[in-house]
């Protein structure tokens, strides 16, 4: 009989579907998947996997029930045992069919009649001769009908186990039974103290739709726990072990592709004689701990990162005793503070370079504060983020998203041959993992952004390899979009339109395909269309210097200078440069603020002035000199045809200086990568 390997594989061949899509759809994550196909998991643990498997890859119901019984499970069509009697003579033997004894009915027992003894004689010999293949049937059928049988009710009994699953709109935090270590094998209560622990804190938070749930088995391994969040479609699991002195806590999110997750050491007692005091009684500070940070990581799951940040402050007053613990617990909030309303980069960079005092070797660590370097984007933040991602992937040379945030701080960076070692780095994690779809997604936007000879044509390809793999990515479709209106064929930006607007679909919270989109109307003229998306934008993006410097740009040349005028304030605040002092001056200049319009443009060509790019001062010198000089005369030197020409519009690459217009400032560069990865979790914490 084939084994459950060899029929997977083929099936999975006949049907054409691939390891991430089928891995989706069981669902169980891809690295187990692949364990199944290469035999190294012999059978997969739960029936209902194997059936689901079955469904998505349509199999006959033969074809299902050979799947299950190489998997080790009852068939989904009931074995009929047949009745058969062993005739007791040679006269019975050579009856005809009628008077042979009738079948019992279907959920009768198996029968089997006594053979008599007879003396050996030749007569005896020449009927054992004669009728063996009889004999045979007769005695082996009952005996593998009855085996079958057995079988049948010894896997069905151990498949009667309930497992929760989460209902449509709830969130489910699993707890396992804690492995007992404790000498004499004396047991404690510890999954009914932390579940009490996390009950009150979500009961505190007012969070209705969440609920806790007990796991009917101990889980001991990674790999277990995440089997059993994406089984029960959890937010988050919690397992672990205990001995006489210290209990030990893990957290798995059990998000697909994720690496191993953080661990959370609980010194819950420091002697045998307070552990069952400690566990049974009293709720301390440290079951506490658990309860606000697995609270915490929820918050950062459903992406309410201020609320995060809230919530894991709490849990470092007072902060755990173990290194490990506390490392973990910064690592959490610095996630939280790369995000949200009250995102603070510095914050999280500090927070990340303290985990790496206890962790220097945390992958995850490096990886989160390279881009946190990178999306604060002060001077040498490129550099410095580059530096973190090379180190992590020296660390661990096989990790294709470390290769992808490589790559994004190349293109951040912008150094020379920066696009070329950025398209590498995504090549390499292809070859690592050719269902990477994120990858594809991001070579296609280095594609676009160098601009060479069948650089177009290899983005649609990568994006169409993208949309096969996962149909709705969003990022897919921003990127389509940009290329589109790289392209720039008839029809391309309607085109472009109607990807962007997929993207909106699909992430509706997402601020830059809304940005996209309004550079796009605005590019075609649809002035009112691009309000809408680049306010839209600002408003899911307040603190994003390009979406207010952006906004501030539309409406002062659409005839709203006064209400453009508190976005360029913004921009100008949050950026480090004076880049959004060109934007502001011309909204000052527009709302009849001259003197205001010339403070503006002289701070801006100052920065131009010390750009190290030549062609920098070559391009914005002479327009912002001029006008400088027309203000000063107490002239306007801008009409509605200069207007028009500075409007935001889309560059989605930079185009060299031969190609700039002489008014160049409404060019804006699009939102260009479709993803990064923050990996969710400290490694190597014990």
């Amino acid at each position: 009989m084939p084994t459950f390997a060899e029929l997977l594989t083929s099936y999975m061949e006949r049907t054409g579907i691939g390891d991430a899509e089928l891995a989706r759809r069981i669902p169980v994550s891809r690295p187990t998947l692949l364990r199944w196909k290469e035999g190294i998991t012999a059978r997969p643990r739960y029936r209902d996997d194997v059936r689901r498997c079955a469904e998505v890859l349509r199999l006959t119901s033969e074809e299902t029930d050979e799947f299950l019984l190489a998997s080790g499970f009852s068939p989904e069509t009931a074995v009929v045992p047949v009745a058969t009697t062993v005739p007791a003579s040679e006269e019975a033997i050579n009856a005809d069919d009628a008077s042979l004894v009738a079948p019992e009915p279907a959920d009768a027992p198996v029968v089997f009649a006594p053979v008599p003894r007879v003396a050996p004689d030749t007569r005896l010999a020449g009927f054992l001769q004669r009728n063996r293949r009889f004999l045979v049937t007769g005695v082996m059928i009952p005996l593998i009908v009855l085996v079958a049988v057995v079988v049948v009710v010894t896997v069905r009994s151990g498949d009667d186990t309930v497992y929760p699953v989460a209902a449509e709109g709830e969130s489910i935090i699993v707890l396992a039974p804690f492995i007992n270590y404790t000498t004499g094998g004396q047991g404690f209560n510890v999954v009914g103290r932390l579940r009490s622990a996390v009950d009150s804190v979500l009961q505190e938070a007012g969070l209705t739709a969440v609920r806790t749930v007990e796991w009917p088995k101990e889980i001991g391994e990674e790999e277990d726990a995440r089997e059993a969040g994406i089984r029960a479609n959890a937010t988050l699991v919690i397992w672990g072990e205990y001995d006489s002195g210290r209990v030990i806590a893990r957290f798995t999110v059990p998000s697909d592709g994720a690496a191993s997750q953080a661990q959370q050491v609980v010194a819950i007692a420091s002697s045998p004689a307070e552990l069952p005091a400690t566990i049974n009684i009293g709720l301390t500070d440290e079951v506490r701990h658990v309860a606000l940070v697995t609270l915490g990581q929820l918050y950062l799951e459903r992406e309410e990162f201020d609320t995060a940040k809230s919530v894991l402050a709490r849990a470092l007053d007072p902060p755990p005793s173990e290194a490990a613990a506390l490392a973990n617990l910064r690592f959490l909030l610095g996630r939280a503070y790369l995000d949200g309303d009250l995102a603070d980069f510095d914050e999280a960079i500090w927070l990340f370079t303290q985990v790496l005092a206890v962790e220097p070797r945390s992958v995850e660590a490096l990886n989160s504060r390279g881009l946190a370097y990178l999306q604060r984007g002060r001077p040498g933040d490129a550099i410095l983020g580059v530096a973190d991602l090379e180190r992590a992937l020296d660390i661990e040379p096989e990790r294709a998203a470390t290769m992808l945030n490589l790559a994004v701080a190349y293109l951040g960076r912008g150094a020379r041959g920066d696009v070329d070692r950025a398209i590498i780095s995504l090549s390499e994690a292809l070859d690592m993992q050719p269902d990477y779809a994120s990858a594809y997604v991001n070579r296609a936007s280095a594609y676009v952004t160098r601009g060479g000879p069948g650089d177009l044509e290899r983005a649609f390809e990568d994006l169409e390899e993208a949309l096969d793999i996962e149909p709705v990515l969003p990022s897919t479709h921003l990127m389509l979009g940009n290329a589109y209106v790289a392209r720039r064929q008839d029809g391309d930006l309607q085109l472009a339109i109607a990807e962007l607007s997929r993207a909106i679909e699909l992430s509706p919270d997402w601020p830059a395909p809304y940005f996209n989109r309004g550079l796009v109307h605005s590019e075609l003229g649809n002035w009112d269309q691009s309000l809408s998306d680049l306010a839209r934008a600002q408003e899911l993006g307040p603190r994003e210097v390009s979406y207010n410097s952006t906004l501030c740009l539309q409406l002062a040349v659409t005839g709203q200078a006064d209400a453009a005028l508190p976005h360029c304030h913004q921009a100008v605040a949050d950026e480090l440069g004076s880049l959004s002092r060109d934007t502001q001056g011309l909204a000052n200049a527009l709302a009849g603020r001259p003197d205001e319009a010339i403070a503006d443009f002289e701070a801006f060509l100052e920065w131009v002035e010390a750009s190290p790019k030549p062609s920098c001062r070559a391009h914005y010198r002479a327009s912002r000199t001029t006008w400088v000089q027309s203000l000063r005369a107490g002239d306007n030197p801008f009409d509605r045809a200069s207007l028009v020409e500075l409007r935001a519009r889309p560059a989605h690459r930079a185009p060299r200086p031969a190609e700039r217009p002489t008014l160049r400032a409404g060019w804006t560069n699009f939102t260009m990568l479709g993803s990064k990865v923050l990996l969710p979790s400290l490694e190597g914490a014990t």
